[in-house]
């Protein structure tokens, strides 16, 4: 008895309709993976700032104003528009200021990734003179 071979022809076609689809979201979710790292590092950078500004200009009224408006333009010029709707909240607790920036990192589809949220804390510098 001879068994019959079955064709072979369009294999590879249906092959590539059914894995294209999954391979496309694979590079999707790779994109966004690295989008949404690029807008923590953005964030990141522009807390420190922030917080710099404020350990360094701490016993200036308006300095955790200062950090804050610091903090929100660093984001712009280091990230370009990799951060979207940043808020930066700037504070204190005895000697140490923190500055915290949030915002929405840049998306293939929208409203799928998590806001980014990075903050920097740090001692007040002061000039203490030699006695």
């Amino acid at each position: 008895m001879i068994a019959r071979v079955r064709s072979q022809r369009g294999a590879s076609a249906i092959e590539l309709v059914l894995y294209t689809p999954i391979m496309f979201f694979v590079i999707f979710l790779i994109i966004q993976f690295a989008l949404h790292y690029h807008g923590q590092q953005v964030a990141h950078a522009a807390a420190r700032e922030g917080a710099r500004i404020a350990r360094t200009t701490f016993d200036a009224d308006p300095g955790l104003q200062q950090a804050q408006a610091r903090a929100a333009s660093y984001a712009g010029q280091v990230g370009g528009n990799q951060l979207t709707d940043i808020k930066v909240t700037a504070g204190q607790s005895g000697d140490t200021v923190w500055v915290q920036v949030c915002g929405r990192p840049k998306e293939i589809i929208k409203n799928v990734t998590p806001r980014v949220c990075r903050s920097v804390e740090g001692p007040v510098e002061r000039f203490r003179p030699d006695v």
